[in-house]
């Protein structure tokens, strides 16, 4: 997120100019009316109302810098969403096909609506705030210490212990945040591609099913957000009554000065209308700081998100060669899998698998006539994972590389096949008339690899088809 604060730094400097003026102002205008206080019991009519005219000048002059503080604090937040949006749409613009169909429509229009919303709103928007009541603080307690030091030193040492409640209770916050994104994500997608197959549900008339999805979707977005607001609620409650605490403590203090002569009445009047901005001011600086980390981790996804580099059209036809690869490997033809399972009369010639990509998905798969259709199950899976273990047999491995290549090159004497596979080129992204060198960066710890993490017994199904009359 640094990249779009950088960019729109002109602005967060502007404001913070602006709002260190509008505190300075903010903070004179206090003593003013210590003054004003002070010249009107003693009397003195025409001192009072000069006082009073430098306090509207003052009060005049901090409202002014504060609004042009809004409005350049308003500018550089817009500034870095939009660059942040822009980002967003240029990362999914520049995936291809493949890539883009990892993720549904309504999971990208949550990255762009929901979760840069909340960056926002929690992390852009948060910053100017922040720093204007860091400002607020240094200056509120720089002129306590010109008042009194023994105030201002009680002062900052009570007050500032809400600060560490952020800290406490970050790791929660955190996950509150993040469950909630995840929750409202899940919703928006949802809500999305429901409303893209429309017509669908129509003509199927599941109108009922998808409005329970949804209700269940949303309740638990629902709950995820009430979860986050508890969990502020709570710590906004401790927050307040420590600074109550303080200020109270603080107050005694200012009127046990009064009573002995040390504070006059236009001092303590200047002193608890500090001390009361201060308590507001780190209330406010507590807050702040839970929205500024909790929303951290959610920056982080984003900014992988936006980084996530555009899948190669090449790894497309790699993986497509690999897979063919391994399904000749483990149960073709010449496979002693295949040769096993022949021999105990388990399967017939209709045996046989391929392996497929399709738009955000790839399988393997094998079938064939049988009467013991799990034990063919078992004995796949078994083989698969004992070639992953013990490795496959180098002659054997080159045996069936080299028969993939020359398959690919008897492909060339097919106009049919050609056609095909120079259209599912262009779908992809590659020219297929790369195979040989992309052929070439595949190895047999690559079908290992592929075998050891892929046909494994828990990502996988089976699918039986009995006769008719099957009893």
């Amino acid at each position: 997120m640094k990249k779009y604060e950088r960019q729109n730094r002109p602005w967060l400097i502007g404001a913070l100019v602006s709002v260190l003026a509008a505190s300075l102002f903010g903070v004179a205008l206090q003593f003013f009316k210590g003054e004003v206080l002070d010249s009107a019991i003693a009397g003195q009519g025409v001192r009072t109302l000069g006082y009073g005219l430098a306090l509207a000048g003052f009060i005049l002059g901090e409202i002014l810098f504060f609004h042009l503080y809004r409005r350049l604090g308003d500018r550089f937040a817009a500034g870095c969403v939009t660059a942040l949006k822009q980002d967003v749409f240029e990362s999914v613009l520049r995936r291809d096909y493949v890539a883009f169909k990892g993720r549904t429509q309504g999971e990208y229009a949550a990255k762009y609506t929901g979760e840069a919303d909340a960056i926002r709103a929690r992390r852009f928007c948060m910053l100017p705030l922040f720093w204007e009541i860091a400002f607020k603080i240094v200056l509120v307690s720089g002129a306590l210490f010109l008042l009194d030091w023994r105030v201002a030193l009680l002062t900052i040492a009570l007050l500032t212990t809400p600060l560490y409640i952020p800290k406490l209770i970050e790791k929660r916050s955190q996950r509150a945040q993040t469950a909630f994104l995840q929750a409202a994500e899940e919703a928006l997608s949802g809500v999305t591609d429901w409303l893209h197959g429309f017509e669908l549900i129509k003509n199927f008339a599941v109108e009922d099913k998808i409005l329970a999805r949804f209700r269940r979707l949303n309740q638990n977005a629902g709950e995820k957000l009430l979860d986050d607001l508890k969990l502020g609620a709570a710590a906004q409650l401790i927050t307040t009554l420590m600074s109550y605490l303080s200020y109270f403590i603080v107050l005694a203090c200012s009127a046990w000065l009064v009573l002995r002569g040390d504070f006059s009445a236009g001092d303590f009047f200047v002193a608890i209308g500090m001390i009361d901005q201060l308590s507001y001011l780190i209330i406010s600086l507590a807050g702040i700081v839970r929205q500024l980390s909790a929303i951290r981790p959610a920056c982080r996804k984003m900014e992988e998100f936006i980084a996530e580099p555009p899948q190669s059209g090449r790894e497309h036809l790699r993986l497509s060669i690999l897979g063919d690869m391994v399904c000749d490997i483990l149960f073709g033809d010449s496979s002693p899998l295949y040769s096993r399972l022949y021999e105990e009369g388990l399967i017939n010639n209709s045996f046989g698998g391929n392996f497929d990509i399709l738009p955000g998905a790839a399988y393997l798969y094998v079938g064939g006539d049988t009467n013991e259709p799990k034990k063919v199950h078992e004995a796949v899976t078994a083989e698969a994972k004992r070639l992953a273990a013990e490795g496959i047999d180098e002659d054997f491995y080159q045996r069936i590389r080299r028969a993939c290549y020359g398959q690919m090159i008897r492909g060339l004497n097919s106009f049919e096949s050609i056609a095909v596979s120079a259209a599912e080129g262009v779908f992809f992204d590659y020219n297929y008339y790369d195979f040989p060198e992309v052929f070439e960066t595949i190895t047999k710890a690559d079908v290992e690899d592929f075998l050891r993490r892929n046909v494994t017994e828990e990502r996988s199904a089976i699918s039986l088809i009995y006769p008719k009359d099957f009893a």
